[in-house]
């Protein structure tokens, strides 16, 4: 993980920009935070029930249960194995869109990885987050 500030949660602040095609780019913050294995466990078979759940309902469609049971089991499955494999998550990014400069707090519960789109709610724009090193 990158450095950054730790809070009294566990939780990790860590710089980033914010950035759009035709503006400046603009600092945001993540915060991360890094789930026990029993958190991660929890957050695994919580995505695989909804799969599951789904796969359960499809058995009452004819025809169609042939396949999408076993896709809704499958599916659910590997949401399962890659929640678990999750070992840091995206709790909150805070940030000024370049275009709009709109402060906002942007839809987290992300895989932490070092650039990831996001979508402004003001002017509708796809930003590019990068994390920054701090050297």
């Amino acid at each position: 993980m990158s450095s950054g500030e730790e809070s009294g949660d566990g939780s990790v602040s860590v710089p980033a920009s914010l950035s759009v095609f035709g503006a400046a780019a603009r600092p945001a913050v993540v915060t991360v935070t890094r789930p026990s294995p029993g958190g991660r466990f929890k957050r695994a078979a919580k995505a695989a029930a909804v799969f599951w759940a789904f796969a359960f309902g499809c058995v009452f469609i004819p025809g169609l249960h042939f396949v999408l049971v076993p896709g809704f089991l499958l599916i659910g499955i590997v949401t399962g194995v890659m929640r678990v494999r999750d070992a840091e998550t995206v709790v909150r990014v805070h940030g000024v869109c370049p275009r709009c400069k709109f402060e906002q707090d942007f839809t987290a519960g992300n895989r932490f990885a070092p650039t990831w789109r996001l979508d402004c709610r003001a002017c509708h724009n796809h930003l590019e987050l990068a994390l920054t090193d701090r050297a």
